[in-house]
């Protein structure tokens, strides 16, 4: 190396009265103090020039050129590492300025690139983060080597060049005109310029990195996205040729835990007719299973309700921190199969919570509850569980079309046939030979009208029981008081009603549910018990409320629930109240009546 370094002071106590050589050397400080200088403000100028530049390596030219003219130099070249054919270690020419007459590296493929191994003295010192300062008249062979050197040059200054305090390159300034030394002021401005070169290209490869992550990202998302189509194809295929919902969920949840590599999951499906919470499909370790704690909770009074009954945004729960038992006996298998996480993502339709789509995972998950798939997977649950609704709504309005018509079909069929013979009996009753005192016609006509009266009370009943929801027009205790009187068959069964102004709370399919009960256990009694009496009674408790139906009739010889298979309709009655979370009751002896309850909780305000 044969850069000459001059300190200043000493220079200006030395050659305080300059004369002749003193002169000289003052005048070639003077002028690299301005070559200084202007290095200084060409590199503000040039990083103002990088800065703004939308592509930096299309501007590094022209900032070579202000940096090349301000440390008055003949070439200026930048120098980056690459890897050759072989994996030998290369500097390569990427950027060049010359001034007018000198001879460019970039035109000379040979001198465009050399292989850092032929300069290793050289190179170790810049890779070390030291400035380089070349002569001609250097002895090292190492150092004449053309390659490294320069066409012509005669003078050298290289500085290294880091990144991230990795090596990446050089940039090389050449005198070819003369030989002149580069002092520690000049070097100094020179390394300034070449490290904002440095900054620029660091900048450079930060967007890059940017830019190749969200390529990344954007590519990830892609396929996400495509495997999430063909899961959510697949799904809609299924729901198409599959009606039933437990299959349906069964199938989507096995897809879920195999897509997001979850150990269990379950659905949670909302049952308003039921009134509680109920999982219709359960998975463990990619196996569709009944889940080993309980299926149902009910709405009211549940720790799950109050938990996420008006969530509508998806929950991670840490289980290392979570020790409140939401559904009985989760957490105890939680614990026992050392499950990690739990994502809850709540199915939601309108404002209303309908489900929820569980997965339990051995690790942390934290990030899935946000995936677009479980989104997409979330939306066809919910999709599955409004079209099993619509369709149960669907049958349930058609059997309730045709309960209508056969109630239209009996009111004017049998019913006007039984007026017709009780019209016609009362005609009859005018003939002479009926108005004999002990005439056998006369009673025969008697038992004749009492039956036909029995049958159009009967088929009244029968109307009335296939009339569309009459609790939605006129409330459950009209409707209780209409059936008590129709019910009623002058000279043969007094049916009565009690319960004024009692407010149920209940909602109208529910009421009508246990309409459907009392005019079941009303027809019983009038058929088979042959009673004198029959009361449907509402009773209000402080926590609960009471609609039965008691008789004075024949009562039961053998058990309630023998008398399921016979036709007696008890199997009807105890689900219809199952349904709708109410406890069914009957009681009865032998020679003392019968009496059917339902007994409500009352709903909390």
């Amino acid at each position: 190396m044969n850069a000459t370094l001059l300190e200043l002071p000493a220079l200006e106590e030395k050659y305080s009265n300059p004369s002749g050589q003193c002169a000289e050397e003052l005048t070639q400080i003077n002028e690299s103090l301005q070559r200084r200088e202007g290095l200084l403000a060409a590199s503000a100028k040039a990083s103002r020039l990088l800065l703004e530049a939308p592509d930096v390596r299309a501007v590094i030219p022209r900032v070579l050129g202000l940096i090349g003219e301000a440390a008055r130099v003949d070439r200026v070249n930048l120098m980056l590492t690459k890897a050759g054919p072989h994996g030998e270690p290369l500097l390569a020419v990427v950027n060049e300025w010359v001034a007018d007459g000198v001879i460019p590296y970039l035109d000379d493929a040979a001198m465009s690139s050399c292989d850092e191994r032929n300069f290793s003295a050289v190179c170790s010192e810049l890779r070390a983060g030291r400035s380089v300062c070349l002569s001609k008249s250097d002895s090292a062979a190492e150092y004449a080597s053309a390659g490294f050197e320069g066409i012509g040059t005669k003078t050298k200054a290289i500085v290294p060049i880091f990144v991230a305090s990795e090596f990446i390159g050089v940039v090389g300034f050449d005198n070819t005109r003369q030989r002149r030394a580069v002092d520690s002021a000049e070097l100094a401005a020179l390394e300034t310029a070449a490290g904002v070169i440095g900054a620029a290209l660091h900048r450079e490869r930060l967007v890059d990195d940017v830019r190749r992550e969200r390529e990344r990202a954007a590519e990830e998302k892609v396929a996400e996205l495509a495997k999430a189509n063909l899961v959510i194809r697949g799904n809609l295929e299924r729901l198409a040729s599959e009606p039933d919902l437990h299959s349906f969920m069964g199938h989507m949840l096995l897809e879920a835990a195999r897509q997001f590599d979850a150990a269990s999951g379950a659905v949670i499906v909302s049952k308003d007719s039921l009134q509680e919470w109920r999982i219709v499909a359960h998975v463990r370790d990619g196996h569709l299973e009944p889940p080993p704690f309980a299926t149902s909770v009910p709405f009211a009074g549940s720790r799950f309700t109050d938990s996420f009954a008006v969530r509508q945004e998806p929950l991670y729960l840490d289980l290392e921190h979570e020790d409140e038992e939401i559904w009985p006996g989760v957490l105890a298998f939680h614990r026992r199969e050392g499950y990690a996480g739990v994502v809850v993502y709540p199915l939601v339709f309108g404002a209303r919570n309908v489900g929820f789509f569980i997965l339990s995972f051995r690790r942390n998950a934290e990030d899935v509850q946000r995936s677009e798939l479980l989104v997409a997977l979330a939306q066809q649950a919910t999709l599955a569980v409004q079209l099993t609704r619509l369709a149960y709504s669907a049958k349930e309005a058609a059997v309730l079309v045709e309960r209508t018509r056969i109630g239209q079909e009996i009111h004017d069929g049998l019913a006007q046939s039984f007026t017709g013979i009780l019209m016609q009996l009362g005609a009859a009753e005018e003939f002479p030979s009926c108005k004999r005192k002990n005439s056998e016609l006369v009673v025969i006509l008697a038992r004749i009208r009492d039956l036909a009266r029995d049958g159009l009370s009967e088929a009244r009943r029968s109307v009335m029981a296939l009339r569309l929801d009459q609790t939605r027009r006129a409330g459950l205790e009209i409707a209780l008081r209409q059936l008590a009187e129709r019910s009623t068959v002058p000279g043969g069964v007094t049916c009565t009603f009690e319960g004024m102004g009692i407010a149920t709370g209940l909602k109208p399919e529910h009421e009508h549910e246990l309409l459907r009960i009392s005019q079941e256990a009303v027809s019983n009694a009038v058929r088979h018990a042959r009673p004198n009496t029959v009361s449907i009674t509402m009773t209000d408790g402080p926590t609960h409320w009471e609609l039965a139906v008691a008789d004075d009739g024949v009562g039961m010889e053998r058990h309630p629930e023998l008398y399921a298979s016979d036709g007696f309709g008890l199997t009807s009655m105890r689900q219809r109240a199952g349904a709708i979370g109410g406890e069914w009751r009957i009681e009865s002896q032998p020679g003392a009546g019968t009496r059917v309850s339902v007994r409500m909780t009352k709903r909390k305000p």
